[in-house]
């Protein structure tokens, strides 16, 4: 099964080195040199014990944020290295870990795997999600650490294509101590896939329990609105292309209604800062940029706030009167909706959010709420979910103009995120006992045997 799985990715390399040089040297490939497993951590580093995370993106870094939190308070004087593959998710980390500790993946390649461990020395891996790699998993138990997956998922459609090669995925789902999955059905779809029914666990969405990072820049923006009386606030964050002409139409028309209607526009990729900044011109509405503020800027009213920096947008929703998640508009899959959840804000999204199906149906099931009366089109539990652009500035401004609904829709929100939050401690207890021995070999146990192995030169 190896062999094969092997022999593609050697049949592949043609094509795959260059096109990953290529790449790099266009800025669409950081850190090529630790994803080859090149890496300069000290010895004394490499020496320490040591968690490994690895965290796709920038909602699965903010998920780990939690575990990360969790794993100090059970382990003291574990050190945690956190990988990520994206460049936001590798910025985000880098605010919530020592730079040193936080990398790039290395790429699912034997001798790359070999040398990426050869130099961290893990006594523990935790994969969040569906990052499954064959070569990496069987070094990583084959150098004797801990092996976990964590917040495990397979959507709708991954499903099938992960069903029509389960004679690879029966194997590499065999290696795992334990498969924590979000859901039951999650859960069933990793038996199918072949998972030891011993090792798969339901834990929940653990995405639930993360903390926004701190952003100094909210004190600011405080001031801001209360120094210009903006208001109402309305945070549109995680924004993807045709989702800004909806809502910056949206926002010129109620204008005309709440003349200190202030709007923080922040997209989901950073390469779009300057597009969306070129539109709001078109469209001659007062803009100030985030990354052009200087003191205590007054605001131009009504108008928006490009938020055009990355890891503050979490903290941002703070602010709002009402927040738009995006993504949802247009069919991409939607975004995360529990950053403005935690701060109890009202919450309304589009009908695209296949990405966070679950999300969707608890945040969609009935809290007593109540529906948005004479708004076709909008279905209420903890969020209000707009079923086309159309609709949206209805719904914005009952929410606007009613705050006792608004206040109970954000409240049912924070409560759904407080109910939901405990996988995280669940999947940092579990690998606490082994890390400390209590129900498996201790720390030095484990450690002894990386070295013994490793210090041959290379993972066998």
């Amino acid at each position: 099964m190896y062999f094969l799985y092997n022999l593609m990715l050697w049949l592949a390399s043609p094509l795959l080195i260059p096109w990953l040089a290529y790449r790099a040297l266009r800025g669409r490939l950081a850190g090529l040199g630790q994803r080859l497993g090149f890496l300069s951590l000290s010895e004394s580093l490499a020496a320490t014990p040591c968690v490994w995370l690895h965290a796709v993106s920038l909602g699965e870094v903010k998920a780990a944020s939690v575990l990360v939190e969790e794993l100090k308070s059970r382990v003291p004087g574990i050190r945690i290295v956190m990988t990520t593959s994206t460049r936001t998710g590798w910025e985000e980390a880098r605010r919530r870990l020592a730079p040193e500790e936080v990398l790039f993946p290395p790429l699912d390649l034997k001798g790359v795997c070999r040398r990426f461990l050869r130099k961290i020395r893990p006594n523990a891996l935790v994969v969040l999600e569906t990052e499954l790699w064959p070569n990496l998993f069987r070094e990583v138990k084959r150098c004797g650490a801990i092996l976990f997956v964590a917040n495990g998922r397979i959507s709708d459609r991954a499903f099938p294509r992960y069903r029509s090669s389960r004679w690879l995925w029966r194997r590499v789902l065999s290696l795992p101590d334990v498969l924590f999955a979000q859901t039951p059905g999650d859960a069933e779809r990793f038996l199918a896939l072949g998972a030891p029914a011993e090792k798969v666990r339901v834990a929940g969405n653990f995405k639930f329990a993360f903390r926004p990072a701190a952003a100094p820049i909210v004190e600011t923006l405080r001031a801001m609105v209360q120094a210009s009386a903006a208001g109402p606030v309305l945070v549109a964050g995680s924004t993807m292309p045709g989702e800004e002409t909806y809502l910056l139409a949206t926002f010129r028309e109620l204008a005309q209604e709440f003349p200190h209607l202030w709007m923080i526009l922040a997209p989901r990729h950073p390469e779009r800062f300057s597009e969306v900044t070129e539109e709001i011109r078109r469209m001659e509405i007062p803009l100030q940029r985030r990354s052009e503020l200087q003191g205590r800027t007054m605001v131009p009213l009504p108008g928006v706030l490009l938020l055009d920096s990355i890891g503050e947008l979490g903290d941002v929703y703070q602010l709002a009167t009402v927040a738009f998640v995006g993504g949802t508009l247009v069919p991409t899959g939607g975004h995360n909706v529990l950053e403005p959840a935690y701060f109890g804000r009202p919450i309304v999204i589009g009908p695209s959010m296949k990405n966070f199906r679950e999300i969707e149906y608890k945040f969609l099931e009935d809290t007593g709420v109540g529906q948005i009366p004479r708004v076709s089109g909008v279905r209420t539990g903890a969020i209000a979910q707009v079923q086309n652009a159309g609709n949206l500035t209805a719904t914005l401004r009952f929410l606007f103009r009613n705050s006792d609904f608004s206040c109970r829709l954000g409240e049912a929100a924070q409560e759904l995120v407080k109910k939901n939050a405990s996988g995280a401690s669940m999947v940092a207890e579990e690998l606490g006992k082994l890390l400390t021995g209590k129900d498996s070999s201790s720390i030095q146990d484990q450690e002894r045997l990386a070295q013994a192995v490793m210090g041959a030169g290379e993972i066998q």
